[in-house]
């Protein structure tokens, strides 16, 4: 309890029963799934479609359940070391999730887009991907950059771990990876990156609510405004990259790095 305490967002917020809920869902969520495993699914598949979702809907139920834990440190509310030190600890229980995932479904990593790609349109893929990352985060990248905010230990692993395990990860694994692949060849073009992009929008809805913590036309600019159009955008991005998911993922780590980095820090005196 003391750690937790140290860990608190706002008053009154019962951190520990969302940290539990988050926990029984993923293991429930994990149980479930795992089970029902049978024989081998082609990625390209109504199967592996549904089991793409099904993967989605326990780490958009979990992640919304450690949302609320540490969504203070998004918005640069709290920065306490304890609040950034459980945050670490939720990011790699998301990325083993993803893990777990993997293992479950016994296939090749290929199949989820970790693989090489024609040199030209991957290396295009990768410029227009950092260029969105610096376009949507230069706000806090020129925090950094300008010294308005102080780089500490427990602010630049929290950034670390949580924009690389606990969101890169496991979300480009489950929408770009495992539910746009399942959909290669299957459905037209713009329905494969349209899909999992509004899958995506759905899950980070729940990453900040309206409330205490943003106003409801925050919320509406940060589900329509970024989310959106970020999973329309990878979505594009893999599929230019000939099904590649490396210009996703180093899109999306420099994103959520230098939006968690210039939140977490503290402000220069």
């Amino acid at each position: 309890m003391a750690f937790l305490a140290g860990a608190t967002v706002m008053p009154g917020r019962p951190l520990l029963g969302y940290l539990v809920a988050g926990f029984v869902l993923l293991a429930f969520g994990i149980a479930i799934l795992t089970a029902r495993r049978v024989g081998e699914i082609p990625i390209r598949s109504a199967e592996a479609t549904r089991r793409a979702l099904s993967y989605i809907l326990v780490y958009t139920l979990t992640f919304g359940c450690f949302a609320r834990v540490l969504s203070a440190a998004w918005t640069g509310e709290q920065r306490s070391p304890w609040l950034l030190a459980l945050g670490d600890v939720l990011s790699v229980t998301l990325a083993l999730f993803a893990w777990v995932m993997v293992l479950a479904e016994r296939r090749p990593w290929r199949d989820y887009g970790f693989k090489g790609g024609r040199t030209t349109r991957f290396v295009l893929a990768m410029a227009l991907g950092i260029g969105v990352a610096l376009l949507y985060g230069l706000k806090r990248w020129a925090r950094v950059s300008v010294g308005q905010v102080t780089v500490t230990p427990d602010s630049l692993v929290f950034a670390s771990v949580f924009a690389a395990v606990g969101s890169a990860f496991p979300e480009e694994l489950l929408f770009r990876g495992f539910l746009q692949g399942s959909l290669e060849g299957r459905v037209g073009r713009w329905a494969k990156v349209v899909f999992p992009a509004l899958a995506f929008t759905a899950m980070r809805s729940v990453r900040l609510l309206p409330g205490a913590d943003i106003t409801p036309s925050d919320w509406l600019f940060h589900v329509l405004g970024i989310s959106l159009p970020l999973g329309l955008w990878w979505g594009l991005m893999r599929d230019l990259a000939g099904g590649s998911l490396w210009p996703c993922l180093v899109s999306h780590f420099l994103l959520e790095f230098g939006n968690a980095l210039g939140s977490a820090s503290p402000n220069s005196p």
